[in-house]
């Protein structure tokens, strides 16, 4: 009977204890797939922005607005990141591209966009 309290008490602290830590782990993982996420499409911004060479006037506009979204990505980095988790964004593509793109057009590109139409 004295070894079964102890017993009982470990294992009420290794249930208590071992999800604790699951959830931690798991809010670690999904912020290194949210920054990966963010470094892709930083990384494909600036292959975008390559078009600002262009003679196509539309196609310079595209690689205006993406040289735009790179320096926006790269200096709000910490601020999506926390955004996305935040919202419990699952770990998607899909999803963290638009949201990504969301913010990006609500904050800077859509005045920029008002002030050359």
């Amino acid at each position: 009977m004295k070894t079964l309290v102890p017993v009982i008490a470990l294992m009420v602290v290794v249930l208590l204890v071992v999800p604790a830590m699951g959830e931690e782990g798991q809010a670690q993982i999904k912020r290194q797939v949210y920054e990966d996420a963010i470094d892709e499409e930083i990384a494909q911004s600036r292959q975008m922005a390559s078009l600002l060479g262009s003679r196509s006037p539309n196609l310079r506009k595209k690689g205006h607005r993406e040289a735009s979204k790179a320096i926006f990505l790269e200096m709000h980095r910490s601020e999506l990141v926390d955004g996305m988790m935040e919202a419990k964004l699952e770990p998607k593509t899909y999803k963290v591209e638009r949201f990504l793109n969301d913010r990006f057009s609500c904050n800077c590109y859509a005045t920029w966009a008002a002030k050359t139409n």
